[in-house]
């Protein structure tokens, strides 16, 4: 077993030294694996076992106040990335949306590309409030597989793709979730001042959703499928393509069972 664990270490030290970029071990959380590992067990732990057993047997905190102004902070961090990353993306000529490779350089170019990532996946460490939110407000039909699954696996993978892929043709993920974020937490915040459009804002929210994923599906699965080679890791793409491919698999069931559903019911009614 001694062994075992030995050859495992062995081999993880030599791909992190082989692979890991190496610009970014300094900075804070993404140094080493563990306390991502530590944030993610720790968020797993009170979601699905100790909030609920702590509020058992409590009432419902009332949130609102605090919920609004996350939510406000949300619209705010994520719109300005969405805005500089589509920025930084129109000054560049040369970049690829068929395939771009990581720009691993210590330039200008390459920092920044660094730095949006490292921003971005900040982002989706926040995002785990959401959960905690729930819990606290006793929300549990809101914690769902697939809500509770998404968050904790897209810090992982954006820790991962972080410190291995800090750009390139994940450059686009960026894009379209702070997109996406920026207006489904401004849906959000309208509908906890019980906006009259928020039904409205709702069902064109899950759309913009699985835009979102169908194009990212296309994004990574074309570079994948038809193996064409820019530099880009052929793991990573297939990552990519999966993970987007199954979440549209399941933002498609919930809309049908939120909407066309309950469309066609009330239609017989």
């Amino acid at each position: 077993m001694a062994l075992v664990l030995r050859r495992i270490f062995d081999e993880y030290h030599r791909y992190m030294t082989e692979y890991r970029d190496t610009r970014s071990v300094e900075l804070p959380l993404v140094g080493s694996p563990w306390p991502v590992i530590t944030i993610v067990a720790v968020y797993l732990y009170i979601v699905l076992k100790a909030g609920p057993k702590y509020m058992e047997h409590r009432k419902a905190f009332d949130l609102k106040e605090v919920i609004r102004v996350y939510n406000a902070v949300q619209v705010i961090a994520n719109g300005v990335l969405f805005v500089a990353i589509a920025y930084l993306l129109s000054l560049r000529s040369n970049f690829s949306y068929i395939c771009q490779p990581v720009n691993y350089g210590r330039t200008r170019e390459g920092y920044e590309e660094m730095f949006m990532s490292y921003c971005y996946f900040l982002l989706k460490v926040l995002d785990l409030a959401d959960t905690v939110f729930f819990i606290l407000r006793k929300k549990h039909s809101h914690v769902s597989f697939l809500h509770v699954y998404h968050h904790a696996l897209m810090v992982m993978i954006t820790y991962l793709a972080f410190i291995f892929i800090p750009g390139g043709h994940a450059v686009m993920l960026g894009v379209w979730n702070t997109l996406v974020h920026a207006v489904m937490y401004f849906y959000y915040f309208l509908a906890s001042y019980g906006n009259q459009y928020s039904i409205w804002w709702k069902k064109h929210l899950t759309r913009l959703q699985l835009m979102q994923f169908i194009h990212l599906g296309l994004h990574f699965g074309i570079p994948a499928l038809f193996g064409i080679d820019c530099g880009f890791p052929r793991f990573w793409l297939w990552i990519g393509f999966l993970q987007a491919v199954f979440i549209l698999t399941m933002f498609l069931d919930f809309y049908f069972k939120s909407y066309v559903r309950n469309r066609k019911s009330s239609r017989k009614a």
